[in-house]
């Protein structure tokens, strides 16, 4: 089963000792175990854990419900091990929403759309956001932590130095990867590696061109298994990728990641989490990273004490061209986004409570003054750290109309990671590229069959 960590909140906690105590004698008892459970199943550990345990606090003091959490990294598995032997959870979070899809198509979640509560928490989403909970036109999951991927991460004085700007179109991202390779910086900061995972980083590349070059139409083609992964559109995404990445690398004139001395080695065997170091760095080793929101802590937490938004900054993932119009509607960009759902396995009064909970502004607040984002537009802008970036952030994040999951999340687990895989092998050599795309067909006809 793997590593394991059972997080139980210390109420709960307190509730079993107490037990113990009575049923040896030790102490008199009244009916303390009467209180009404619910248990979660998901994938936060430590910090995380810790802050889920704060967030629902004030739930378990109003409603008198106990919240029983255990947390795991092989959530995928725990889950899949519980839900066939008859013993699931009443609420499940993941990160791959793909693998609720398949739960919900054997009907092995509770359906969501008469839930009291959570009709009036979904006016403070954009429509797009619920949508993400549906699946064969049922609603079966919310989403009750989120995160922006959409994002190209740098350091403000390395490019003011040089007198660059932030790009806003990708032909202006090039050019500034350009000049910074001319003048001896690595343009990009890329690692790939991450446990089993690895390759995951690239995987999010791959979505944000799909999405902003050819439009949510096609990457949800893409994402549902209908679009060849050999397909004008897919094979583009990679090509387009790589040419940025090459950008550096022997000159920019041979094949490579842009990665300077070490070149595809140093993105396949760099953290995830560490590949931004160069960025924040005194003398700064790389310029550029595209990652999700949640590097703002890995930049934050580098040796100096970097200082946000005078140390780092980002953009929103270039257009492709310039933006059609300003605001919501026909024209608006669509942004990747990720986090974690959340889908009810066994119906009880006390989940239904929980899960309506944990999709409210309340909830959503202290899940945002624990470190996270919300694209609940209902919690206030005070509630994130008073910085610029952290704020803006939230507000990027409320504000996105147009949204789509992260792609790989939501395909089946297999494709998921045959297309982490596929990352490494390009990386590694961008000329074998025909031949990644035709495995990754080969295992798009076997996951989607």
């Amino acid at each position: 089963m793997g590593f394991r960590i059972r997080a139980r909140l210390r109420r709960r906690t307190a509730l079993l000792v107490a037990f113990a105590a009575c049923a040896t004698g030790v102490v008199a008892c009244a009916g303390d175990d009467d209180r009404p459970t619910v248990t979660v199943l998901g994938t936060w550990t430590g910090a995380e854990a810790t802050a889920f345990e704060r967030v629902v606090a004030p739930f378990e003091q109003r409603t008198g419900i106990d919240v029983v959490y255990e947390g795991t990294r092989d959530v995928d598995a725990v889950l899949a091990a519980r839900v066939d032997d008859g013993t699931p959870p009443d609420l499940a979070a993941l990160s791959s929403p793909g693998n609720l899809i398949r739960f919900a198509q054997a009907g092995r979640l509770v359906a969501l759309d008469d839930l009291p509560g959570l009709a009036a928490s979904d006016r403070d989403y954009a429509a797009d956001w619920v949508t993400l909970g549906r699946v064969g036109g049922k609603r079966v999951a919310v989403v009750v932590k989120a995160a922006l991927k959409s994002l190209i991460w740098y350091d403000p004085r390395t490019l003011s130095e040089r007198s660059l700007r932030p790009p806003a179109t990708w032909s202006e991202m090039t050019s500034v990867a350009q000049a910074l390779a001319r003048d001896g910086i690595r343009p990009w900061c890329v690692g790939l590696a991450s446990s089993s995972a690895s390759g995951w980083p690239g995987t999010d590349w791959i979505e944000d061109i799909v999405l902003s070059r050819y439009g949510p139409a096609v990457y949800d083609r893409w994402v549902d298994g209908e679009l060849e992964w050999t397909s004008e559109q897919i094979r583009g995404a990679w090509r387009t990728w790589g040419d940025l990445l090459a950008v550096g690398a022997d000159g920019g004139t041979g094949t490579g990641t842009g990665t300077g001395s070490g070149g595809p080695m140093r993105a396949l065997l760099t953290p995830y989490d560490r590949a931004g170091a160069d960025l924040v760095a005194a003398e700064p080793g790389c310029g550029l990273e595209h990652q999700a929101s949640f590097a703002a802590g890995w930049y934050a937490a580098a040796p100096g004490g970097p200082v946000p938004g005078v140390d780092y900054d980002f953009v929103p993932f270039p257009a492709f061209s310039p933006p059609v119009a300003s605001g919501a509607g026909p024209g608006a960009p669509a942004r990747e986004v990720a986090g974690d759902v959340m889908a009810m396995f066994d119906d009880t009064p006390a989940a239904r409570e929980l899960i309506a909970y944990l999709a409210g502004t309340e909830a959503q607040t202290l899940w945002v003054r624990e470190g996270a984002l919300s694209a609940n537009r209902g919690v206030p802008p005070t509630a994130y750290p008073s910085q610029p970036v952290a704020q803006r952030l939230g507000k990027a994040l409320a504000d996105a109309e147009a949204i789509r999951f992260d792609a790989s999340d939501r395909m089946p687990g297999p494709m998921r990671g045959a297309f982490h895989r596929a990352v490494l092998a390009f990386v590694a050599n961008p000329a074998d590229l025909d031949a990644i795309l035709q495995d990754l067909e080969q295992a798009r006809l076997a996951a989607y069959a």
